[in-house]
């Protein structure tokens, strides 16, 4: 059995992101033999006025072989979390089992990609799901993205991976052939669908960060300046993207 494993709102300008935060959040669980093998996606939620947020209004959730109890994984997350948040974050966390979880929850995913969601709304919806979510600080609002983050995650077409076993040590130009060998990644596609050859050449930028759709990671690139490289990456965002991540 996986488990989802959703936080948000756990940073500030200054400090790391969800995203690593999430990553040492993983490897944590890992060591105490709470997890097994596991991937980490990123989620895009709607950038709005409306909105609280700090850099990009995105939340990261691990999916993961369950091989402690699901009591102790949400015990060590919230200790985890407690330890690790940046002052004045509202973080949050939603735990579920991948296998479970509610199209409702789903949905109300697709909603914070496009509405802005009230924080009463989220934690009434939680209960009546009977899906775990927890929050803390002075508003609390990152169940919002917790909770949508496992409700995306488990739709299986939804987010980019951040934590993927070989994607972070791909360098430099590399064919599509050794790509593949060096990742779980199952194809890389242009951005009009088209599946590249394995003898296409794609330069990395140091930056590999496939998409997850139809329950697999989908490496996703665009010509530039004749080469192909990795839709989404932007070089003057890079030395950001790399911290926060």
């Amino acid at each position: 059995m996986k488990l989802l494993i959703a936080i948000d709102d756990t940073d500030n300008l200054e400090s790391i992101g969800t995203g690593r935060l999430s990553r040492m959040l993983s490897d944590y669980l890992f060591e105490r033999g709470l997890i097994g093998a596991s991937t980490v996606t990123r989620h895009q939620f709607l950038v709005h006025p409306d909105i609280p947020y700090t850099s990009h209004n995105s939340s990261a959730c691990i999916e993961a072989e369950k091989k402690g109890r699901i009591e102790e994984v949400i015990a060590a997350a919230k200790e985890f979390l407690m330890r690790n948040f940046h002052a004045g974050a509202n973080p949050g966390l939603c735990v579920a089992n991948h296998e479970e979880v509610p199209r409702e929850l789903s949905a109300f995913g697709r909603r914070a990609q496009e509405e802005v969601l009230k924080i009463r709304y989220a934690r009434d919806l939680a209960e009546r799901l009977g899906v775990f979510a927890w929050w803390h600080g002075e508003t609390g609002q990152g169940c919002i993205g917790a909770m949508a983050g496992v409700g995306l995650r488990g739709t299986e077409n939804d987010g980019r991976f951040i934590g993927l076993k070989g994607i972070r040590d791909i360098k430099g130009t590399m064919s599509v052939r050794d790509i593949l060998d060096a990742t779980p990644i199952r194809a890389v596609m242009s951005g009009s669908g088209e599946v590249l050859d394995v003898r296409e050449e794609i330069d990395t930028l140091g930056w590999v960060r496939p998409e997850l759709r139809g329950g697999f990671p989908v490496l996703k690139v665009v010509r530039e300046k004749e080469k192909w490289v990795p839709e989404g990456k932007k070089k003057s965002r890079q030395t950001k993207k790399m911290i926060r991540e």
